[in-house]
C-alpha cells in the first residue's frame, strides 16, 4: 500500500509537496523543529515494513496450517508437533500481539518459524499420511516456505535461512498475504 502511494506521488511529481505538508503539520504540533534537517529517504522504513510483513506472513501461514491439521487430524497433530511450545507460539493470531522490536529477535523468530514450518511439512508429506499434504492450508504453507525460506544440508545438520529480497520470486508470482 505504501509503495503504491509513493509511486503515485512520484508519477505526479507531488513528493516534495506531500513532504512539505507533512512537515508543516508536524512542526505545528511541535513534533519537529522548524528549519531542522529531515530525512526523506524511505528505504529504511520500507525495509522494516517488508521484514515485518514477511515475519507475519510466515507466522500466520504456519498457524493456519496447524489449525487446519488440528481439525482434519487432531491425533496425528498431537504426535507430530511439540504441542506446549507450539501452542504458545502459534495459538494466538500473529497480528494480535506485538512482534519483537529488535532486529536480532525478529531474525530468530523468522528462523524458528522456518524450522517449525519445514518440520511440519516433512511430517505432513510422510508416506503414511498422503492425504494431509492435499489440505489447502498445507499446500499454501509449502508454497510460502518455498518462496521465503531455503534449507541446506551442512555437516551439523539442516540449516534454514530466510531468502533475501534479491532471491525472492517476482512479486506478481509471490504469496504476500496470510491466508
Amino acid at each position: 500500500m505504501l509503495s503504491e502511494f509513493r509511486a503515485r506521488l512520484v508519477a505526479h511529481n507531488l513528493e516534495e509537496r506531500a513532504l512539505d505538508l507533512l512537515l508543516a503539520v508536524l512542526t505545528s504540533k511541535g513534533l519537529v523543529k522548524a528549519g531542522g534537517q529531515q530525512r526523506t529517504d524511505s528505504t529504511r522504513v520500507l525495509a522494516a515494513v517488508r521484514d515485518l510483513n514477511h515475519l507475519e506472513l510466515a507466522g500466520e501461514t504456519l498457524r493456519a496450517a496447524l489449525e487446519a491439521l488440528a481439525c482434519a487430524a487432531p491425533g496425528w497433530l498431537a504426535e507430530a508437533v511439540p504441542i506446549p511450545q507450539w501452542t504458545e507460539r502459534y495459538g494466538p493470531r500473529i497480528d494480535s500481539w506485538q512482534l519483537p522490536s529488535s532486529q536480532t529477535e525478529r531474525i530468530e523468530m523468522a528462523l524458528a518459524y522456518g524450522q517449525d514450518g519445514f518440520a511440519l511439512l516433512e511430517a505432513a508429506h510422510a508416506a503414511d499420511t498422503p492425504w494431509l499434504r492435499e489440505l489447502p492450508a498445507v499446500q499454501t504453507l509449502r508454497m510460502v516456505w518455498l518462496q521465503n525460506y531455503t534449507r541446506t544440508v551442512t555437516e551439523t545438520g539442516r540449516e534454514v535461512q530466510r531468502r533475501e529480497s534479491n532471491d525472492l520470486p517476482p512479486s506478481r508470482l509471490r504469496l504476500t498475504s496470510p491466508p
